[in-house]
């Protein structure tokens, strides 16, 4: 089917690809910096004062939770290509019934269909 003939929901799996795998080496670059020990020297410490060592502390906690949310959204990219390499990409993992296109177009690395989704929480 030639790409004048396509359905106006249709795919191009290459560009979702291309976009998937640029989106993963962001992410895992993020995940990298964002989790790299702190250098050598520097003493994180709490005392009864806000001090440089506690602002530091809360720095680096909100650095490991913004990580921990991106491995998340790591996993779900991963996904998204494992399911393209199947030839399963746009297929809803829980019910088997197709996504949207405008929801893949939205947010690439959907698994679940709206309804699924939704239930999913």
């Amino acid at each position: 089917m030639s790409t004048s003939e396509q359905a106006p929901d249709a795919l191009d799996l290459a560009k979702v690809e291309q976009h998937l795998r640029a989106e993963l080496d962001s992410i895992s670059a993020a995940i990298a910096e964002l989790t790299k020990p702190p250098a050598t020297g520097s003493a994180l410490a709490f005392g009864k004062r806000i001090g440089e060592g506690t602002t530091e502390a809360i720095s680096r906690f909100t650095d490991v939770g913004v990580a921990n949310d991106l491995q998340a959204i790591r996993v779900d990219t991963e996904r998204a290509l494992e399911k393209i390499e199947q030839g399963t990409y746009g297929i809803c993992d829980n019910c088997g019934q197709p996504i949207a296109g405008g929801r893949l177009r939205a947010a690439p690395a959907s698994a679940l269909c709206v309804e699924c989704a939704r239930a999913a929480g």
